[in-house]
């Protein structure tokens, strides 16, 4: 099966796009290129979201070492650059069979119809519908939530993490973790769940398309929501026993979709 994976240029999202090529018999990856997330640690006083952001960097080294680059063809484009003519002539020619999209800017245009449905995939860190938009694993540590912490595999749309579901994944949570190690743990166990998507489509089967359902308090988050305040209010949470609590009360979402298919 040949591939596409759009992805951005940060450890976690290299060992994604890595993992999956391995297991495709020709695959091209798309990488949004962003500033070095530890550019801002060269201040000689890092701030409490520098130091947040380094301890990031240093677990994803150590659940994804060596996935320091990316082992693929890749074209390398700007953010936001990924719906634009040069691009989909690219992909055009490149003819895929699937295309799976973790942490690149929203898809726009006719690069949305190059594929038949079911074959157009989105890795969304956070449960949909409850969580959507930034930082959909960090908030639920903020709400005392962790039953809402996981990832959410989902046929591709215009809008954002709004497709219809293919599957829920949610990690095993020790009480050693915090939201950096359970954030990697996500991300391991999706590409799991990945790879189960690509065998089945490449022999047949169709995937769920489940509409996301409607809740009552539908949580969204912005890029602007995160500053040094609500930090605090992780760590404070953290100290205070929140991964205790949630490991000895189980608490689980409403509705959860565990199975690719019917």
């Amino acid at each position: 099966m040949k591939i596409i994976i759009f992805t951005n240029n940060s450890i976690r999202h290299k060992f994604v796009a890595n993992s999956l090529a391995k297991v495709s018999d020709e695959s091209l990856i798309i990488s949004e290129c962003n500033p070095n997330e530890l550019n801002s640690l060269d201040s000689e006083s890092p701030t409490l979201i520098d130091e947040h952001f380094k301890l990031r960097y240093e677990t994803e080294q150590k659940f994804f070492s060596n996935n320091d680059y990316f082992e693929a063809k890749t074209l390398p484009i700007m953010y936001k650059e990924a719906s634009l003519p040069y691009t989909f002539e690219v992909i055009k020619k490149f003819n895929p069979d699937m295309m799976f999209v973790f942490g690149a800017s929203i898809l726009k245009g006719p690069i949305l119809s190059l594929l038949p449905q079911g074959r157009f995939i989105n890795l969304h860190l956070g449960l949909s519908p409850y969580y959507r938009g930034s930082g959909t694993n960090f908030w639920p540590f903020v709400n005392k939530e962790l039953e809402y912490v996981g990832s959410t595999i989902l046929h591709l749309d215009e809008g954002i993490d709004t497709g219809d579901i293919i599957c829920h994944v949610r990690p095993s949570i020790e009480y050693t973790d915090n939201v950096h190690s359970i954030g990697c743990k996500v991300i391991q166990e999706s590409v799991k769940k990945l790879i189960d998507v690509m065998d089945f489509v490449d022999s047949g089967g169709t995937l769920n398309r489940i509409k996301q359902w409607e809740i009552t308090n539908p949580k969204y988050y912005k890029k602007r929501d995160f500053n040094e305040e609500i930090l605090k209010t992780y760590y404070a949470n953290l100290n205070n026993g929140l991964i205790e609590h949630h490991i000895q009360n189980n608490k689980k979402p409403p509705k959860l979709i565990k199975n690719i298919h019917g």
